[in-house]
């Protein structure tokens, strides 16, 4: 098992087009030509020949105001007949412990069934809104100037791609603590993607004192059916137009990294708190264990503890909170996707999880 080195990368194309032959042939050659160029490509072979392999696409994360290097992992595939060998396990196994020795909070994914990720401590921590313009107003505002534009057009404009990631960065941090960084070089990709199956994108003007400014922005793509890529704008103009769907799935690889981005709630009763963690990983065993978890009102930290360790005689345990979860539960709700299921101490409450995931990001 081992990563492709940069000129044999081209060489997963053959499994690639194998495992997902609904992908265009002009997405494919986007994909080939340009998201290798920084990827990390993760094999098992035989005889020389790919069997089994991910993908693993850098993205720049922002997290509560910190930025990470992560991995967005695309591309599980195993060759047809060597499938229900372990091959997956030894994949998926080897990269979590991997991102672990970088310190790597979490990695994500979008699952094509989510029981394949479950036994791999994969949960979802994002569900994609479906949006569509709000016509009262969008329709009948007479502020409003809509432009369209090729994705392609886009490509050969730095001043769109500027307005464009400027823009997105904006609204999307205004409401979300976790989503991918929307700088120049994410917006040339993403177009570039778009180009690769006619994409267009819509940009919706509003004057207002003098002034022109974005206040929406849509992109649509497809060949053979045109989608909706993306729709971005506020409650003036969008309207969720069907429920909530589940889209990306997260593992913490580095439970200490991830601890940094939680803190106290503002309202909390204490300007600190102590909590001894039980936390319970049956792949990364760094992971797996006691950790003294120590939250102000800006922060956290976590260190594991030795294996063994007590409470020695005479130390204040009367001033630490005892609380035993799985990685798994603490992705979703330390995510804020979804509270344990058992009941919890009231002291719970204290604790702020991040507010807002937006990772919709589409392979």
């Amino acid at each position: 098992m081992r990563y492709l080195k940069q000129e044999e990368k081209e060489t997963s194309r053959a499994l690639w087009e194998a495992a997902f032959p609904e992908d265009s042939r002009s997405f494919d050659d986007y994909y080939f030509s340009e998201k290798l160029k920084d990827n990390r490509i993760l094999v098992k072979e035989e005889s020389g020949e790919i069997i089994s392999m991910a993908h693993l696409n850098p993205y720049r994360v922002q997290v509560r105001g910190r930025e990470y290097g992560l991995f967005y992992i695309v591309g599980v595939a195993t060759k047809e007949e060597c499938r229900h060998r372990g091959h997956m396990r030894d994949i998926l196994t080897a990269l979590l412990q991997d991102m672990r020795r970088e310190r790597l909070p979490f990695t994500f994914l979008m699952p094509a069934a989510e029981a394949i990720y479950l036994p791999f401590g994969f949960r979802f921590i994002y569900d994609q809104a479906h949006w569509g313009w709000n016509m009262e107003t969008a329709g009948e505002d007479s502020r409003l100037r809509r432009e369209t534009y090729s994705a392609a057009q886009i490509l050969a404009d730095p001043r769109l791609i500027r307005e464009i990631a400027r823009w997105q960065q904006r609204f999307l941090e205004q409401r979300f603590e976790v989503l991918a960084v929307r700088d120049e070089a994410y917006i040339r990709r993403l177009m570039a993607e778009l180009a690769s199956e006619n994409g267009s994108v819509s940009l919706l003007y509003r004057q207002e004192e003098g002034e022109t400014a974005i206040a929406a922005m849509e992109s649509a793509w497809g060949l053979e059916k045109t989608e909706q890529r993306f729709l971005y704008g506020d409650e003036t103009v969008t309207e969720e137009i069907k429920p909530k769907t589940p889209a990306i799935m997260a593992r913490i690889t580095h439970l200490e990294e991830f601890a940094a981005s939680i803190s106290l709630r503002e309202d909390a009763p204490v300007e600190q708190m102590q909590v001894i963690l039980t936390a319970f990983d049956r792949l990364i065993p760094e992971n797996d264990g006691n950790f003294l978890w120590i939250l102000d009102k800006n922060s956290s930290t976590m260190e594991k503890l030795p294996d063994g360790w007590a409470f020695r005689a005479g130390e204040p345990a009367y001033r630490v909170y005892r609380l035993a979860l799985s990685v798994e539960e603490l992705a979703q709700w330390l995510f804020g996707y979804r509270m344990p299921a058992e009941e919890m101490p009231q002291w719970f409450q204290w604790i702020r999880p991040l507010e807002g995931v937006c990772l919709d990001e589409v392979v």
